[in-house]
């Protein structure tokens, strides 16, 4: 039986090893922290007695990628559908404004949506419709050295359209502003969600806690077609001789006798790996943050599952029942601001928006991960590294290479699952 060691036990890893299993290979997992997740994980918070996530996750209908790994490891009931897309939409003073599919052919579904979406002025909603009619024409090597800003301003996409709908949908997609963000990644982006069927565009949450929702079911799967993880077990080196990778070398042992590894761990984590090769030189991230606030309220009045905020600090609020997470992405501008800045910064916000006063709140929590996605800027685009890599038993996955999709669960998961399948097509063709 052949033997792959993965490092890294967040989405990555975890598709990695689950398709690896599938497939009759021994896989060795190692994550250098205490639990699996990466980034993408959940924690039981004592304060007050929930399971909080260290950032809210969407996925959508079009996450094929994703959607084939928790049929894979037994956890698609731990996900929420929604039957069509939906999401509400919020102004100030509890202003609703619903973007809604209705159950017509696809895409005369989203043409009803865009038509009715009243967030916006008669005149912007058919410039809208205008944009997503031409959207199956573009050509996207002429977006390729664009920002989305540049792209939207040639398309007539005006300041009012922009707050009301491609910002929100931008930052949530790219977690960056749009001056920033690379418009033909945005447009492979938008050609998924809009383009894809009836399906693509809904809505897909977690049931439970993150952690609940995929890491149990992928350790379970893992370790029932006969691999391994191993948590807390950090790797500091591996070393290479001539066109392989021959050992691994871990804060607790030294490992060899594999044939395969696949690093699935972040590039600023993967740089920290003494290897002797500089596999990523022209290479160079440069990071996003999101910050989440969870808050515990005397009364939950909210009636949907979540909201998105039109021209608000705020982008979005989701409804857990025991509590609300607010989420702001693009945050690297509160990194260095205190809790209790964040705090009075939330409380204007949500007063402004939805009525919530601070006396309706019982407490609160902030998590600031400052290193939460990459930023899908046009200089790296060409430089994403592909799986496979120089050394014929050495892979690379992760939400970093090149996936074509940005830093999401999606890009994560379809990473792994492509450094799995170059392994099982080369050993096929032994």
């Amino acid at each position: 039986m052949k033997k792959c060691i993965v490092i890294g036990g967040g989405f990555a890893g975890l598709t990695t090893a689950a398709y690896l299993s599938k497939s009759g290979i021994k896989v060795e997992l190692l994550e250098a922290s205490p639990k699996l997740g990466g980034r993408a994980y959940s924690f039981f918070d004592k304060d007050s007695g929930s399971i909080i996530d260290n950032g809210q996750h969407i996925m959508m209908g079009c996450y094929k990628e994703t959607l084939r790994f928790f049929k894979i490891i037994k956890a698609e009931d731990n996900l929420v559908y929604q039957k069509r897309m939906k999401v509400n939409f919020l102004k100030e003073n509890l202003n609703i404004f619903p973007l809604e599919s209705r159950l017509f052919f696809y895409p005369f579904n989203l043409i009803f949506a865009l038509s009715k979406y009243r967030a916006v002025s008669f005149n912007n909603r058919f410039r809208l419709l205008k944009f997503f009619l031409k959207l199956p024409l573009v050509d996207p090597l002429r977006l390729k050295n664009k920002s989305v800003y540049e792209w939207l301003e040639d398309e007539g996409q005006n300041d009012s359209i922009r707050k009301a709908f491609w910002e929100i949908l931008a930052v949530g997609a790219l977690n960056t502003n749009v001056h920033k963000a690379s418009a033909e990644m945005f447009y492979y982006i938008l050609k998924e969600i809009f383009l894809r069927g009836n399906h693509a565009a809904a809505i897909i949450l977690p049931k439970y806690g993150l952690s609940e929702t995929y890491c149990g079911s992928s350790k379970n799967f893992i370790e029932k077609c006969g691999g391994k993880i191993n948590l807390s077990e950090a790797v500091s080196e591996i070393k290479f001789n001539n066109s392989e990778a021959v050992e691994v070398i871990t804060n607790k042992r030294n490992i060899s006798g594999f044939d395969y590894i696949v690093s699935a761990v972040p590039l600023f984590a993967f740089n920290n790996i003494k290897t002797g090769i500089n596999f990523t030189q022209e290479l160079e991230l440069s990071y996003s943050s999101i910050l989440s606030i969870h808050i515990w309220l005397k009364e939950n009045d909210f009636n949907e599952r979540f909201y998105g905020l039109i021209n608000s600090k705020l982008h979005w609020i989701f409804n857990h029942e025991d509590h609300i997470t607010l989420v702001i992405s693009d945050a690297d501008r509160y990194n260095d601001k205190t809790k209790e800045e964040i705090f009075n910064l939330i409380i204007t916000e949500l007063a402004k928006f939805t009525g919530l006063n601070i006396d309706k709140i019982v407490s609160y929590k902030i998590i600031k991960e400052k290193r939460a996605t990459f930023i899908p800027d046009v200089s790296i685009l060409n430089k994403r590294p592909d799986v496979k890599t120089k050394f014929k038993n050495f892979y690379l996955a992760g939400d970093w290479v090149n996936t074509g999709f940005p830093s999401t669960i999606e890009s994560a998961v379809k990473s792994g699952r492509m450094a799995a399948s170059k392994i099982i097509e080369e050993l096929n063709s032994e």
